[in-house]
């Protein structure tokens, strides 16, 4: 008999970690039963959930009478500081990069406009020594680009391209990790207040906060 009872704890507490770790979200004991299609009994899933919150598998928040459970996110891949550094720099370069282009952009767009209109001869000079002008200060930037890329190596570029992607989908996951935790506590019976009011208690700062935004995918 003894032996059964082990079985079934060390089955409940197998298909309980790899449900959660599939799953990669916040769950209370009760939603852990119901998606488990009551396959344990409430008390087994329970224990489960803290025996492995117990062992560091799982992460265990009590908010009132809640308690939310959810894999460990600090056994998530990490960035060293070098290549930190290199994706910060790639990244203010390329911001460089795209204003210039923009800014070439926009002169060009305004010179097609004002051209489409009827111009005097005067007009015509003194736009064409407008246009020369740009011209000569566009060499000069082209110059500038070359040199500053040189000695800019394809493979960096794809290297950092790829950091960055992967710290972009790192950010989408943990800011919904984070707003997972938020709704699941609010739903619960456990806490009368507002959203922002749980949020600011918690210490989380919105993106709009700090008046920044997550990356399109691909640039």
């Amino acid at each position: 008999r003894i032996q059964i009872l082990f079985e079934e704890v060390s089955m409940a507490n197998e298909k309980v970690l790899k449900y959660m770790l599939d799953q990669n979200r916040p769950y209370s004991a009760t939603d852990v039963l119901n998606n488990l299609h009551k396959e344990f009994t409430k008390s087994q899933v329970t224990k489960s959930l803290e025996a492995l919150a117990a062992s560091g598998q799982l992460v265990e928040k009590a908010y009132g009478k809640q308690k939310i459970y959810f894999p460990d996110q600090n056994n998530l891949l990490c960035l060293s500081e070098v290549e930190l550094k290199e994706l910060d720099d790639s990244l203010v370069s390329r911001t460089k990069e795209v204003t210039i282009l923009r800014d070439d952009t926009k002169k060009s767009g305004s010179i097609l406009s004002t051209m489409k209109g009827s111009l005097t001869t005067d007009e015509a000079k003194t736009k064409l020594e407008d246009i020369e002008r740009n011209l000569e200060l566009g060499k000069e930037k082209l110059v500038t680009l070359k040199t500053a890329l040189k000695d800019f190596n394809p493979a960096d570029k794809d290297k950092v391209d790829r950091e960055h992607e992967k710290l972009r989908k790192e950010w989408v996951k943990r800011k919904r990790m984070c707003m997972d935790v938020v709704n699941t506590i609010l739903e619960s019976d456990g806490f009368p207040k507002s959203k922002r009011d749980l949020m600011e208690e918690m210490g989380i700062d919105t993106d709009e906060d700090m008046s920044v935004c997550i990356p399109q995918a691909g640039t």
